[in-house]
């Protein structure tokens, strides 16, 4: 099974925010600087608050695109929660809330983005928040949440080289390797950028922005060649034409 990370897929409308403190009144302070952000800037946003990180790691499915932590926490500190995320999770932006500044060079290891010092100025916080938003409009990226046995990982769909269907299970080859899931063709279709992607036979739908050439019956992908069937040829060529000519554009 896969889902669309909705706060990726359009940034300008959604941004889902984690909370994870297990301080009541901080926490109720964030929320209210959250609302004034809201009713300043007019974004949608929904945050969900955890009062305790064990919890948080439990419910983590990388369905966030922001998760703030508090460092010091008495059940486990932030940053090995950090670390925990990280390990499924590579885009999902990171903020960590501290008393103390040295934690700030920690927070480089887990790619976070940014610290707020106590007690969080209204300032600091909509700044942040400014380039959270900045980071997502720019990266322009869609990304998509991959259910399968080991559990949950994300995928930005411009990793994805090609997705292929063998007897109900989806591989999707990305440019780190290939990740196995469950589910139709059909399905993971609806889900991604429809100029994006376009199928070259039956089984196999191809991201048209990894494609390096057409060979006759053949498809060029960087290291892999996968075959073009006739049915779909002229579709295909038609698709990516179109693609990159609107590229052109941009």
């Amino acid at each position: 099974m896969a889902f669309i990370n909705e706060g990726y897929y359009e940034v300008c409308r959604k941004m889902y925010i984690a909370i994870v403190d297990d301080n009541v009144s901080e926490v109720d302070l964030l929320k209210r600087h959250i609302e004034k952000y809201i009713a300043k800037t007019n974004r949608d946003i929904r945050p969900v608050c955890y009062y305790s990180p064990t919890l948080f790691l439990a419910e983590y499915r990388s369905q966030f695109d922001l998760v703030i932590l508090d460092i010091q926490m008495p059940e486990i500190d932030g940053l090995k929660v950090a670390e925990k995320i990280r390990r499924s999770d590579k885009s999902t932006m990171l903020v960590f809330i501290t008393g103390m500044s040295q934690y700030a060079i920690a927070g480089y290891k887990v790619q976070a983005m940014d610290y707020i010092l106590k007690p969080v100025a209204y300032y600091d916080f909509s700044y942040m928040l400014d380039n959270v938003f900045k980071r997502s409009e720019s990266q322009k990226q869609v990304s998509i949440v991959i259910n399968n046995k080991l559990g949950s990982s994300r995928i930005q769909v411009s990793d994805i080289l090609y997705i292929e269907v063998q007897n109900h299970k989806l591989f999707i080859h990305t440019r780190d390797g290939v990740v196995e899931t469950w589910g139709a063709l059909t399905t993971i279709e609806t889900e991604l950028p429809k100029l994006m992607f376009s199928r070259i036979n039956s089984g196999v739908t191809v991201n048209l922005n990894a494609v390096i050439g057409v060979d006759n019956d053949s498809v060029v992908l960087p290291n892999e060649v996968l075959p073009l069937s006739r049915r779909k040829k002229k579709e295909f060529c038609s698709n990516l034409a179109r693609y990159f000519g609107g590229k052109t554009h941009d």
